[in-house]
Parts: structure tokens; C-alpha cells; sequence
């Protein structure tokens, strides 16, 4: 990608997975020449020719969300008007003025109808909408059947921004109850969701409905929860937690942060398609699960290990480009793990860290290497290569393999 007003604007519109709010807010940003820049390449890469006025506007807004202060809309609404006029030249005005005016009208007659705060008596109706727009077109009037027609479609339809992955990951949030982590956060992204069993006993067969899991992969998260059946007013105590109770469809049974653990396949008579979840450092067992194919044992497998490559070299990446003084705390903390269900509450560091404060590079050192003078910490850093493992550290049976 060019660092240029061309790219950015393509990139903006056409690339996957990205926040329509912060969209809306960098083309907006009227302190920075650049986003002014990206702004008019963003409007010239739309193409309104032959569209109403009410089409073409729902599918500006549908490509950001709009933000909330007033001068952004304006903006936006500026930007719209110029850029409908050029592909429509004469289809309702020959004055720019006269369509940014409408835009922002509509965009008011939108909150009006469909914010529920405003009661049903005071919501704006057809007169008022014309009056509201008499005399715009440069002291004359639009045409009244245009804007009955913007009016019952917006009624009928509201105009909405496109959906992107945090209206998604909130969806998921909203569904999922019990003890866990946000899933609200712009930089996360589901990358795949399954089926598992629960495995407790691996010699015993266990019934099939029981201990169904359905497991949430991110691109930074694995979240394994049970889905929940509601049953009458023994699963809540108060009204509000059986309103929620209704609009969840699963509980959080373990949430693990990619890297604190790793996952190995394993077989036996009950289930030849297993999966161990254990601790990246001391092989802990967290929990095992059992699928029903091979294949979708494998495909778990591999996401896994693509996503977990990925976050490593990500993560890399942003302890690369700190200064000296905050990796100091950058090289701890973000080693560090949570599991609510397995460690009781308890933080544990990650394998990393820890083999690096027990390895004889820490220690041979005298504690040196945290020094804010130190370059064998900061300036080389030190890989997984760089640590000896313990020779006490025990390897997977024969039967398993990473």
C-alpha cells in the first residue's frame, strides 16, 4: 500500500475487516491535509451516475458509519453533494448548495423518525418535511413528489451504515454470558467457529448430547462455551437475569489468550479424533476435546497454528518498534495470561518469560539485562532460539503430536 491519497482511499473502501467508524473519522479529520486528501479520492471512487438521490445516499452511507459530531456530517454531506452533482449534473439542481442542503435534511428526518427517545406525537411528518425544505433550490421549491418519495422510503426503511466486525463481534458478546473477557475490541476478529465434545475421561464413553462445546477462535482469543437452555425460573434469580438469560445463547466455560497454550491431537478407542489444550510451559492439561471428523479436527489444527503464527509475528512486530523505556514494561506484561476457570484466578506468566528469568542468560547477567543501559535485552532481544529449554521438561507420548 502507497502512502498516498489514491491507495489509502481504495484500501479504505475495499479493504476487509475495517472499522467503518474510524472511516468516518479519518476522512473527516479537518486538522490533517492528508484525510482532506483521502476524502476527495474516497467521494471520486464512488460512482452515484443514474442513481436517486435517496439510492445514492443510503449507499454513500452504507461504505462508513457517520460520526457523531455535527461539523464531520457537515463535511460528508459537503463532500456527497459535490460528488452527486458531478455524476448528475441537472437531474434535481444545478445548485450544489441545493443538494447538500436536502442531504442533511434527510440525515436529520432519519434520527427524527427512528430514535426511540423522541415520542410518536413529536416525530417529524410530510408538511413538516416539506416546509422544512422550501425555497433550497436557490429560492425555489423541489418538486413535492420527490420529497414524498425520500420521506416513505426513509420511513419505511431507515438509512443505516454498513456493518463491520465490531457490530459482529457485539452480536457475539451479547450472546455469551458468564465470567470473560470483552470481546469488544477493534484489533480482534472471529476467524472460525465449531462444533466439540468435552473429554473427561478419555477410556469412557460419554453420551453425545452431553458436554457439547462450541468453541469461538479469534484472531487473539480462544473462548470455549456451553450453549445455554433456558428452563423456566430455576436457571435465574431476578426478572432482569431471565430477560438476559432469553437473548444469550451461550455460556463461557474458559477463555485462553493465543500463545498461552498449545494443542496437540491425540486418539483412543472413544474418541480417535481428540484434541489436548494444555499449558505452553509446564504441559498443564487445560481441557480436552473430541470432534467427529478427522477433517474438522485438522482444520481446527491449522487455523490454530496459522492465527497463533500470525499473533507472534504481530506481537514481535510492536515490542520491535517501542523505545527502550517502555519495553521494559511491554516485555513482561504482555507475556502474561489469564484463565478464569483453570488457574482459580491466578496470572501465570508466558513461556517466554518465564524460561527467560530461569534461563542462565537472566542469570549470568545479574539481573543486568533489564537495565535501561542493557543492549542484549533491547537493542538484539532475544528469540525462542536464544532460551534453553530444561531438561527436566518432559515431552508428549508417543501417541500425541503437536
Amino acid at each position: 500500500l502507497d502512502n498516498t491519497p489514491q491507495d489509502i482511499a481504495a484500501f479504505l473502501l475495499n479493504g476487509k475487516g475495517l472499522s467503518l467508524s474510524q472511516i468516518g473519522n479519518f476522512i473527516t479529520d479537518l486538522r490533517k491535509p492528508l484525510s482532506m486528501a483521502v476524502l476527495e479520492e474516497f467521494m471520486k471512487q464512488i460512482d452515484f451516475t443514474d442513481l436517486p438521490f435517496e439510492q445514492a445516499l443510503r449507499h454513500f452511507i452504507s461504505k462508513l458509519r457517520l460520526p457523531g459530531e455535527a461539523q464531520k456530517i457537515d463535511r460528508l454531506m459537503e463532500a456527497f453533494a459535490e460528488r452527486y452533482c458531478e455524476c448528475n449534473p441537472n437531474m434535481i439542481s444545478e445548485a450544489q448548495d441545493t443538494i447538500y442542503v436536502l442531504a442533511f435534511s434527510v440525515i436529520i428526518l432519519q434520527t427524527d423518525l427512528h430514535n426511540p427517545q423522541i415520542k410518536l406525537h413529536r416525530k417529524m411528518d410530510l408538511e413538516s418535511f416539506v416546509q422544512n425544505n422550501r425555497g433550497i433550490d436557490n429560492g425555489n421549491d423541489l418538486d413535492r413528489k420527490l420529497l414524498e418519495a425520500i420521506y416513505e422510503g426513509v420511513k419505511k426503511e431507515p438509512i443505516i451504515s454498513g456493518r463491520d466486525h465490531l457490530d459482529f463481534l457485539e452480536s457475539i458478546d451479547k450472546s455469551i454470558i458468564g465470567k470473560k473477557i470483552s470481546i469488544m475490541d477493534p484489533s480482534r476478529m472471529l476467524m472460525m467457529t465449531t462444533k466439540m465434545y468435552e473429554v473427561s475421561n478419555r477410556n469412557e464413553k460419554q453420551p453425545p448430547e452431553k458436554h457439547i462445546r462450541h468453541i469461538f477462535l479469534f484472531n487473539d482469543l480462544l473462548l470455549v462455551t456451553k450453549q445455554i437452555q433456558v428452563r423456566g425460573k430455576t436457571t435465574t434469580r431476578t426478572t432482569k437475569e431471565r430477560a438476559v438469560m432469553s437473548t444469550c445463547s451461550y455460556q463461557c466455560r474458559q477463555h485462553l489468550m493465543i500463545c498461552a497454550f498449545k494443542a496437540e491431537s491425540w486418539s483412543s478407542t472413544f474418541y480417535p479424533y481428540g484434541i489436548r489444550i494444555s499449558d505452553s510451559y509446564d504441559d498443564r492439561v487445560i481441557l480436552e476435546l473430541a470432534t467427529d471428523k478427522e477433517e474438522d479436527r485438522t482444520s481446527f489444527l491449522e487455523e490454530l497454528a496459522e492465527v497463533t503464527w500470525v499473533y507472534r509475528e504481530l506481537e514481535n512486530d510492536r515490542i520491535g518498534s517501542l523505545g527502550v523505556a517502555d519495553k521494559l514494561g511491554q516485555s513482561t506484561l504482555s507475556l502474561h495470561s489469564f484463565n478464569s476457570d483453570t488457574d482459580g484466578g491466578r496470572r501465570h506468566t508466558h513461556t517466554l518469560g518465564r524460561r527467560f528469568f530461569k534461563s542462565n542468560i537472566f542469570k549470568s547477567s545479574k539481573r543486568d539485562a533489564l537495565a535501561p543501559s542493557s543492549s542484549m535485552f533491547y537493542t538484539k532481544g532475544i528469540s525462542s532460539s536464544d532460551v534453553p529449554l530444561s531438561d527436566t521438561q518432559s515431552t508428549a507420548p508417543d501417541q500425541e503430536t503437536t
